[in-house]
C-alpha cells in the first residue's frame, strides 16, 4: 500500500504551504484507519518544506517538462565537462552552460510568480532556488529529488563542477600545441589530476552534505512539533473563547431573569 502514496505526497508538497502539517496529519490518520501503519509512519515523518523547496516543489508539479529538460541538460553537460578534461573540444561545454544558463533562469523566473501568487516576496529566496536548479543540472541525485517534488530543503550544486566548467569555458576550445618540455608534465596526466580535483572535490562536498543532514532533520522534527503544538494551542484558545461567550450568554439569560423576578416581588 506505500507505493500509492507517492502522488498524495507530491500533492502534499506542492499544496498551500501553511497547511503542510495539518494535511500531513490528515493523510496519516487516513492511511491508519485504512491499516496502513507502514505508511501512516512514512507520512508522519515528512518533513514541512522551506518557502523555497515548497516553490521548486509546486514548479515540479507545473512545469513539469522543463524540470525534465533541465535534469536532462545536466547528463549532457557532465559529458561535455569529461571531454574537455580529456583535452576534447570545449565547444559542446561551452554551448551546455550557456544552455543551462538559460533554462535555469526561466525556471527561476517561473518560481518566482509562484512565490508571488502565494503572496510571498521572491527576491530573499532567489539565491536559493537559482541554487537548486544548478544542483539538479549538475548532479544526478538532485535532479531526481527535484523532479520527485518532495523538496524539503534547497540543494546545492557541487562547487567542483561550476568552477572546472567555467575555467574550460574561459579556454579557446582545443588546448593549443606547446613546445616540449623535458620537465613538463604530460597532458594525459594533467587532465586525470583535474578530473580527479572534481571527484575529490564532489566527495567532499556530498560528506559535508551527509554531515549536516542529522542536524537538519532534527531542527525540522522540532520545528514541526512547535507547529503542530502552536496548532492545538490555537484550537483550545478557540473552544475557550466559544466557551467564554456561551458563559456569557447564560449570565446575561440569568441576570434578565432575576431582574424579572425582582420586579414582581
Amino acid at each position: 500500500m506505500a507505493d500509492d502514496l507517492d502522488a498524495p505526497i507530491r500533492e502534499l508538497y506542492a499544496g498551500p504551504r501553511e497547511a503542510f502539517v495539518r494535511e500531513r496529519d490528515a493523510l496519516a490518520k487516513r492511511r491508519a484507519t485504512a491499516g496502513d501503519a507502514e505508511g501512516a509512519a512514512r507520512v508522519r515523518a515528512l518533513r514541512k518544506p522551506t518557502v523555497p523547496a515548497w516553490a521548486l516543489d509546486r514548479l515540479a508539479l507545473e512545469e513539469r517538462e522543463g524540470v525534465r529538460e533541465l535534469v536532462e541538460l545536466g547528463g549532457r553537460l557532465r559529458a561535455a565537462q569529461r571531454r574537455a578534461l580529456s583535452g576534447g573540444d570545449a565547444e559542446p561545454l561551452r554551448a551546455a552552460l550557456e544552455e543551462r544558463r538559460r533554462r535555469v533562469a526561466a525556471l527561476a523566473r517561473r518560481t518566482s510568480e509562484i512565490l508571488g501568487a502565494a503572496g510571498i516576496g521572491p527576491a530573499s529566496h532567489h539565491d536559493d532556488v537559482v541554487s537548486t536548479l544548478e544542483a539538479a543540472a549538475a548532479d544526478e541525485e538532485a535532479g531526481a529529488a527535484l523532479l520527485a517534488g518532495t523538496l524539503v530543503t534547497a540543494l546545492r550544486p557541487p562547487s567542483a563542477f561550476g568552477e572546472h566548467g567555467l575555467r574550460v569555458l574561459k579556454g579557446e576550445g582545443r588546448p593549443k600545441p606547446r613546445e616540449a618540455a623535458p620537465a613538463q608534465q604530460p597532458a594525459a596526466e594533467i587532465d586525470r589530476a583535474e578530473a580527479k580535483e572534481v571527484e575529490q572535490a564532489l566527495a567532499a562536498a556530498r560528506r559535508r552534505e551527509r554531515s549536516t543532514a542529522d542536524a537538519v532533520e532534527r531542527a525540522g522534527r522540532r520545528l514541526d512539533e512547535l507547529e503542530a503544538k502552536r496548532a492545538e494551542a490555537r484550537e483550545a484558545l478557540k473552544a475557550a473563547e466559544a466557551e467564554h461567550r456561551g458563559a456569557r450568554v447564560e449570565a446575561r439569560r440569568l441576570a434578565s431573569a432575576l431582574a424579572r423576578l425582582e420586579r414582581h416581588r
